[in-house]
């Protein structure tokens, strides 16, 4: 079936066409699982779910063991913190998504993130690895910055308490120049006044800081300088050509910001007036964003017709923001001195031989990490953020995702024993035990929400879950992306003793 649309002038140089405004054009032939309202494609995948009747059939409790691989449930409280959930599915072998959180050592604030690699994963851990101690840095006061110059305070295990992680670290030898890179950004900082030093700002001044980082040290002129034997630089090399998008939730007090790059995505679960409402707290940086476009064609003024193809940067990437991708922002002088100085094997020149300098680029940088920062003021309505990578909103919508956490959580108080106060009228009673029979209905399998949230995007009934978790390795990523899910949940009662009067 042909489906047709008339495009302005913008959307024609998106779809890398000449065609007029006036003019409709069928794009059928590609296929689209993510639900947006901008009509142009984002995502080359099987639009249909394998067969569940010729796929292997798993037992439940072999989906249920398989799901629950990865969750992690945090239920300290602190502040407006009351808890979160979280887990996720690969696609990819090895899988590229990383997440993280943890907490202020020097303050109450607490983060969040969730990291989509693209190109392989190593950009992706790099990031997850650093850009919390980066964004610690950034929010430090003078006092610790002087201590981190002094050596007292070691920047990359000192300022935050982290939560598990699910991947190891990069090597010791990298890890130490990341110190010295955290060192830098830390004397460099002093000199900042830091009286006034706003959360949202320390967000960027921390991913944009980082990237710069990530970028400068597979410079072929550091590999000397910071003093990087072949196997370490390799590594420098894979985690800047790779990349990353990132989307990151911090909560101070009544205050969350998001800081968002790229497409994954925050939603805020409100319920206001005895409904819920899915509240976006990111946009996604790529073809689908008319602002996005506008800001990458009035930076390159004479490149509309190339820089976007097939609703992707020089017709390969789909994010217009990232971490890493240093062949979008790299000079081709460099680019091309990489070319001519590789004395050394390298999984960099494997995969891209000399098609390492991208098509049609003529005025790089094309991209950059500085995020979109959101801030949101936290009430008693605010019940649950939910952070996740692309491939759980190519399957569900914001609305969908906050009724499932939703049902959820109303699924869970059926759990706790009733007991009526005392002299509680028998009309009063009645209305309690038909609330909770009610809430039966919204028990799930999973008590992690996270994991329900995986199940409900694999399918709605056991046959076609079974179904995706059964699909080889080398078809899964045709059919779905990794997903990767946190859902932090808020502490009502704190919201409303520390409401504004």
């Amino acid at each position: 079936m042909y489906r047709l649309v008339k495009l302005s002038s913008l959307d024609a140089k998106v779809f890398g066409t000449s065609v007029t405004s006036s003019r409709g054009i069928s794009f059928s032939h590609l296929k689209c699982t993510r639900s947006v309202v901008n009509p142009f494609p984002v995502r080359l995948r099987i639009s249909q779910a394998p067969d569940a009747v010729q796929s292997p059939r798993l037992a439940p409790q072999m989906v249920t063991s398989i799901l629950r691989l990865n969750e992690v449930t945090l239920e300290e409280c602190n502040g407006a913190v009351k808890g979160l959930e979280v887990n996720q599915l690969q696609a990819n072998k090895p899988i590229e998504d990383r997440y993280a959180y943890g907490k202020l050592v020097h303050g109450r604030g607490m983060l969040f993130g969730v990291f989509d690699g693209h190109a392989g994963s190593a950009c992706a851990q790099a990031v997850s690895d650093r850009l919390f101690n980066y964004i610690a840095v950034a929010m430090a006061d003078h006092d610790v910055l002087h201590n981190i110059r002094e050596g007292k305070i070691d920047p990359t295990t000192d300022l935050l308490q982290r939560g598990k992680q699910a991947f190891l670290s990069v090597n010791s030898h990298l890890a130490g120049l990341h110190r010295k890179r955290l060192v830098h950004f830390a004397v460099e900082s002093m000199a900042i006044d830091s009286s006034d030093n706003l959360s949202k700002d320390s967000l960027v001044s921390a991913f944009l800081r980082l990237d710069k980082d990530i970028i400068t040290e597979a410079m072929p002129s550091m590999q000397k300088q910071d003093g990087l034997d072949n196997i370490c630089y390799n590594e420098a090399l894979s985690i800047a050509f790779s990349g990353a998008v990132a989307c990151v939730g911090f909560v101070d007090g009544k205050d969350l910001f998001v800081a968002n790059v790229g497409d994954s995505r925050a939603v805020l679960g409100v319920h206001n007036d005895n409904r819920w409402e899915a509240v976006p707290l990111s946009k996604t940086h790529d073809a689908g964003n008319t602002a996005e476009l506008e800001r990458l064609f009035r930076s390159h003024p004479n490149e509309s017709s190339n820089i976007i193809r097939n609703h992707r940067l020089l017709g390969e990437l789909i994010p217009l923001r990232s971490f890493g991708d240093c062949r979008y922002k790299w000079s081709k002088s460099d680019l091309k001195h990489l070319l001519n100085t590789r004395q050394f094997n390298s999984s960099i020149f494997q995969m891209y031989g000399d098609n390492l300098i991208p098509k049609n680029s003529q005025t790089p940088p094309y991209l950059d990490a500085e995020p979109e920062v959101v801030h949101h003021h936290l009430t008693p309505k605010d019940k649950f953020l939910v952070l996740a990578t692309d491939g759980l909103w190519d399957c569900l919508s914001p609305e969908k995702v906050v009724q499932l956490v939703a049902g959820h959580m109303d699924g869970k108080q059926v759990l706790v024993n009733y007991d009526p106060p005392k002299n509680a009228k028998l009309k009063a009673i009645n209305q309690v035990l038909a609330q909770r029979k009610s809430s039966l209905l919204n028990r799930t399998l999973d008590a992690n929400v996270a994991t329900h949230l995986l199940r409900s995007a694999l399918g709605p009934e056991h046959g076609l879950v079974s179904a995706q978790l059964t699909l080889p390795d080398s078809l899964a990523r045709f059919y779905r992306d990794d997903i990767t899910v946190i859902v932090v949940y808020f502490d009502s009662d704190y919201l409303k003793d520390h409401a504004v009067m």
